[in-house]
């Protein structure tokens, strides 16, 4: 063990050094050849390439320490990849944690993260954990951290039934599950209908039936396999769950995460539920509510906290799941119940009432 310890530091000094040049992974440069300019505000410090170590491609970065005690799994959404997750695999290792976030998407002409591949996350996920556990056996805790679609495909890998190398003892601890889509069946039927008209969700549609073999309707167990909701029974190996979400999500159906947490509860898993009402200062983020201002071609007043980006470290429903993640890995304890940091439902109602006023009176002046 001592050796392939070695190894693994070894290779990923080898493969930094080398400037990741046969890699499998694509570059996370920007402009050149990625299109989203925020993961130029990312360093490569410290991140290592899982297809070094012989794993499917994906990130990881380790800790100072060579006998870590924790381990944890970070699960992309859809669009993204490893990239996205490079600081937050940092600030894992930071905390004295290894790290790894796996890619499972395809380039394919037009698309850089291509997919919708829950079945091949779970299982590079799942493969890599036990490498990482292998190579590590010091470490005694898992904690998996899933992000929009990475929710699904954490969720499958919560529902997986691994385990660690005995054979016998459960590979996952702790799942924080973060605006993540938990009833696939449910999202699914919202990207379909309005698919004809956006072109992202159209997308979406394709990969999803590419990943089940067809429609809803023409596989439906397929679909009922991906939909984490109906699969709690089979988590019930989990010490404990932090569910999180915005208000306002504009991407996946907010009632999703209340699902997911009250079906982890009735089945004896601890679960905490975070809602988060209210923006903040953060950064720009995929609201509900904007959806007809955007239709509109106006901006959007909306005070309410929606769908933010994976890689962000400020955005209050991420920023929320992180210090959920780092407090369970400082060894909180998982309370059942729910949490709404926000001031009360009042500025809900507030807000909601402002954005259909100053919408209408932009339709009055356009007259």
């Amino acid at each position: 063990m001592t050796f392939l310890r070695v190894a693994i530091i070894t290779a990923s000094v080898v493969v930094l050094g080398a400037g990741n040049a046969a890699a499998a992974e694509l570059s996370c440069s920007y402009p050149d050849p990625r299109s989203d300019e925020r993961l130029s505000a990312m360093t490569d410090d410290g991140i290592g390439l899982t297809s070094a170590l012989g794993l499917p491609d994906g990130r990881f970065a380790l800790p100072g320490t060579a006998t870590p005690t924790q381990l944890v799994v970070m699960f992309h959404g859809h669009g993204n990849d490893s990239c996205s997750w490079r600081k937050h695999l940092q600030d894992a290792a930071a905390r004295g944690a290894v790290a790894f976030a796996m890619d499972y998407v395809d380039r394919r002409p037009g698309v850089q993260n291509y997919g919708w591949f829950m079945r091949r996350a779970a299982a590079d996920s799942i493969q890599a954990a036990r490498y990482f556990l292998a190579a590590y056996p010091s470490i005694t805790q898992v904690f998996a951290m899933g992000i929009s679609m990475g929710g699904n495909a954490s969720g499958l890998a919560m529902a997986s039934h691994a385990t660690r190398l005995d054979g016998e003892t459960p590979l996952f601890d702790y799942w924080v599950d973060v605006e993540g889509v938990n009833n696939l069946t449910e999202e699914y039927g919202v990207i379909r209908a309005v698919a004809p008209g956006v072109a992202d969700a159209a997308l979406a549609q394709q990969e999803i039936e590419e990943e089940n073999g067809g429609t809803l309707e023409e596989m439906p167990d397929n679909y009922a396999e991906l939909t984490n909701v109906s699969r709690a029974p089979e988590m019930t190996t989990l010490q404990g769950a932090v569910v999180v979400n915005g208000v306002d999500d504009g991407l996946v159906t907010t009632d999703q995460s209340p699902q997911m947490a009250a079906a982890l509860n009735a089945v004896g898993v601890p679960t905490h539920r975070y809602t988060l009402l209210l923006r903040g200062a953060a950064d720009p983020d995929s609201t509900a509510s904007c959806i007809p201002f955007s239709a509109a071609g106006q901006p959007c007043p909306s005070l309410f906290a929606g769908h933010g980006w994976e890689g962000s470290e400020s955005h209050v429903v991420i920023a929320t799941g992180f210090a959920q993640l780092w407090a369970l890995m400082g060894g909180a304890a998982v309370e059942p119940g729910e949490t709404v940091p926000e001031p009360g439902a009042n500025a809900l109602l507030v807000s909601g009432c402002l954005a259909l006023f100053l919408l209408a009176r932009t339709r009055r002046a356009q007259r």
